[in-house]
């Protein structure tokens, strides 16, 4: 991370200093390098859990579905048989949720399932009845606890099957005399035909336990997959909030092209015209009054001068060649040694596509822009790192504050702008200051 200080002793805040404000990364979190044993123990007992777990989850989840439900059913007639229905369903969701929790305890993470909102009304307390994935969720209870009950007793077979074989040579010993086991019944009498079958089959069932298991598991996990998950939804709210974002972020275009435009004709194209004017009344008078016309040309070199300072500054917004040319750090820092207010940078390297670079400059040009019309501040700081898989931009200021992100403000349109890339923007302007932007983007892979 290089850090360049445009204004010396301005203070900045750490980046680094917001992860933990940030919301969870996605990605494998990670892993202790453990032994091949204790791997192997730790992934055993994890998925005997499992089993245990779902088991003793879906026990309580059948018996008390299958009585509302019975109830409901048979009293569907009158109000009070839909509530009863609603609430195996409630318990069924509930089944899932814990479902859920188990499996990725074992490594398998499931997306969570959304289902309609209570409202207000009877209609609105009773939408869930209308939930598709609602009704899965029952039929997953009615599936999965007969499943749950051959799993368990299949994992307490290898489990304790396993380890009372391979204990065999010492327990026997308490049994009742004359107790006749699978060896007696093929033929081969005495201890030692007895120790010496029960602990081949222990270690047998021992060696085959984290394959039993995970099979068992993995069984849970395709049913919780075929019922529990409705990937349906997911990939309608998928598309949806990748709708919303694409038109978050053509609103935005629209808004900053309007804007340039209405700059344009506000700024220079008006500037532009008073200097055509200027220089043609400059060349009536260069005969009989050269004095003046000097003067006319004076304030023409002037007007162009002053067209070309907000032309640059119009530019502040489109990804300048600098961009393209020398990366983010470069441009931030030519972006800020332009302003008037002393401002620090300190730009790490992050990997951003090209759009969510021009994002990100577009963020840092427009939030000193507004530091040098609005805040009144003294010092200014910007900051980008790379945290997990983001990259974070912080810009602040010591101002008055009262930045919002409110409708009608300019910084909405900075949102919206960040939505199109899949990035975030939040603002911490309390009055009388200091002001803090964070906004968030996608590192790209690679």
């Amino acid at each position: 991370m290089t850090s360049t200080d445009l204004a010396p002793g301005v203070p900045g805040t750490d980046v680094l200093d917001l992860y933990d404000a940030l919301p969870p990364l996605a990605g494998p979190a990670p892993t202790r390098q453990d032994d091949p044993v204790t791997s192997l123990m730790t992934d055993v007992s994890r998925n005997t859990g499992v089993l245990v777990g779902t088991f003793a989850v879906y026990l309580a989840a059948f018996v008390v579905c299958t009585t509302l439900v019975s109830a409901g059913l048979g009293l569907a007639v009158l109000l009070v048989g839909l509530f009863l229905l609603l609430a195996a369903l409630v318990v069924a969701g509930w089944a899932a949720r814990m479902s859920r929790a188990l499996l990725a305890s074992a490594g398998h993470a499931l997306p969570p399932t959304r289902y309609p909102a209570a409202g207000p009304g009877l209609r609105g307390r009773l939408r869930r009845l209308t939930s598709v994935q609602a009704w899965r969720d029952l039929l997953h209870v009615l599936v999965n606890f007969p499943v749950s009950v051959v799993t368990f007793s299949l994992a307490l077979t290898w489990v304790l099957g396993g380890l009372g074989g391979v204990t065999y040579w010492f327990w026997s010993r308490f049994l009742p005399e004359g107790n006749q086991g699978l060896p007696d019944l093929l033929g081969f009498p005495g201890r030692l035909a007895d120790v010496s079958v029960n602990t081949v089959v222990g270690v047998l069932l021992l060696v085959s336990t984290p394959v039993v298991l995970r099979g068992l598991v993995r069984l849970h996990v395709a049913l919780a997959r075929a019922l529990v998950v409705d990937e349906a939804g997911a990939l309608r709210e998928r598309v949806d909030a990748l709708t919303e974002s694409r038109s978050a972020a053509g609103g935005a275009e629209v808004d900053t092209l309007r804007r340039l435009e209405r700059d344009l004709h506000d700024g220079p194209q008006q500037r532009l015209v008073r200097l055509g004017m200027d220089i043609s009344a400059a060349q009536r008078r260069l005969d009989d009054d050269p004095v003046r016309a000097r003067a006319l040309l004076d304030e023409a070199l002037q007007q162009s001068q002053d067209a070309l300072a907000e032309i640059r500054t119009l530019s502040r917004g489109i990804a300048p060649p600098i961009l393209a040319e020398q990366g983010l750090r470069a441009a931030v820092t030519a972006l800020a040694a332009r302003g008037s207010i002393p401002t620090r940078v300190d730009v790490a390297d992050v990997r951003l596509s090209d759009a969510a670079q021009n994002a990100a400059y577009f963020v840092v040009a427009e939030a000193l822009t507004n530091v040098e019309k609005h805040s009144g501040a003294s010092h200014a700081s910007v900051e980008v790192a790379a945290v997990g898989g983001l990259a974070v931009v912080v810009v602040g200021d010591d101002g008055t504050g009262g930045a919002a992100l409110a409708k009608g403000h300019g910084l909405s349109g900075l949102a919206d702008r960040l939505a199109g890339v899949d990035g975030t923007l939040t603002v911490d302007s309390p009055a009388g200051g200091p002001t803090q932007l964070t906004a968030t983007l996608p590192q790209s892979r690679g």
